[in-house]
């Protein structure tokens, strides 16, 4: 049975990012030049010829998606100049679009529709604040937990938690369901042991990556995961905390980690910012609008938090209220969208590398066989 051809799969590409990669004549120079492609996986060349032939199929059934950095070497060697790592980096925003449920991500890569969607999702986020601060806050001393009680918070923590965590199991099925299923053949001691192998290298020290781009680079996006990680298990503590009767000094090791962690936020969410500003490198010369709502919101999320702990040792109460209303609104936006947004990839990358990795094991295992 042949398979389904989309003629029309290159605009949609281009929409979302990539250049006119048409102009590839297939000479194999992208594969050749990236440090990450091998005998196994020749990205970007073959995701290049399925994108120019419109097998939306495939590409939706390939890990090799999120194998790509996008270090940039392909584009600036590309001697047509298709810039096939932004095809790839459009690849994934098209596979985020299309593994999400009910296509909602779908609002969020129009311009029109995401504007609309980020006004409402924002406003929204003012209205609860409005809706459910406390009318009477202390105004002698600077504490944000008179203006917004525990309480409200936690129950707000909660629901957006459940929420989160229903869309991130849906996608991961839905990614599951469509990847190649070579790896389902493994047993489940394999699945387990390549799934923390995984975990480390891939997400605690991101050894991919270090391997295919600059060192500052790698640095700031380290610094970018364990700021914002950094940060949600130092909230994860507190509430510890005022909830489930952790140790009050776990609250001093959750200020000294928020503390650190953020000024690591900041720092990699303003060197991404500054190098798509003034440095115009390969992989942020062309810049997608989505690119640019996910790094201002991790930045100042991070900047926000700041200011509200300098304004609260200055114990100055309506800079501190205002700071954290403004703060829980940029978390709001920032959260409510990671399953539809930029931020998915933080799931999709670590499971396309695991999954390729389980792969890797069964043809392993036919080979001793044979």
């Amino acid at each position: 049975m042949s398979e389904k051809v989309n003629p029309d799969f290159i605009n949609t590409l281009k929409k979302l990012g990539a250049f006119d990669i048409n102009a590839c004549y297939s000479c194999g120079n992208c594969t050749a030049i990236c440090p990450l492609s091998n005998e196994k996986y020749s990205f970007p060349r073959s995701l290049i010829r399925y994108s120019i032939l419109g097998l939306e199929k495939r590409i939706l059934k390939s890990p090799d998606i999120w194998l790509c950095y996008y270090c940039g070497e392909c584009s600036d060697t590309c001697p047509r100049e298709a810039d096939p790592g932004g095809l790839m980096m459009s690849l994934r925003r098209y596979v985020i679009r299309k593994y999400s449920l009910g296509k909602i991500a779908d609002i969020f890569y129009s311009k029109f529709s995401s504007l609309i969607t980020w006004l409402f999702l924002t406003i929204a986020a003012i209205v609860g604040v409005i809706i459910f601060h406390n009318p009477h806050p202390n105004l002698e001393k600077a504490e944000p937990l008179s203006f917004i009680t525990l309480n409200f918070l936690h129950d707000a923590g909660i629901i957006l938690g459940i929420f989160i965590g229903f869309f991130a199991f849906i996608h991961i099925f839905i990614m599951a369901k469509n990847v190649d299923g070579e790896w389902l053949k493994n047993n489940p001691i394999i699945w387990g042991r390549t799934f923390f192998n995984t975990l480390f290298r891939e997400i605690f020290i991101q050894n991919k990556f270090n391997e295919c781009t600059e060192k500052m680079r790698y640095i700031s996006h380290l610094a970018l995961f364990w700021g914002f990680a950094g940060l949600f298990l130092a909230t994860i503590l507190v509430f510890g905390v005022d909830f489930f009767g952790f140790p009050e000094n776990f609250r001093i090791v959750a200020k000294i980690l928020g503390l650190i962690t953020g000024v690591a936020l900041v720092y990699g969410s303003g060197y991404y910012i500054f190098k798509r500003i003034f440095i115009k490198d390969s992989y942020s010369k062309y810049s997608h609008f989505t690119d640019w709502i996910f790094i201002f919101l991790l930045f100042f999320s991070g900047l926000t938090g700041f200011f509200l702990d300098i304004f609260k040792w200055l114990n100055l109460p309506w800079p501190t209220y205002i700071t954290f209303a403004i703060h829980l609104v940029i978390v709001f936006d920032l959260l409510i969208s990671a399953p539809f947004t930029k931020f998915a990839h933080a799931i999709y990358r670590p499971l396309a590398i695991w999954f390729t990795e389980m792969g890797e094991k069964v043809g392993s295992v036919k080979g001793e066989k044979t």
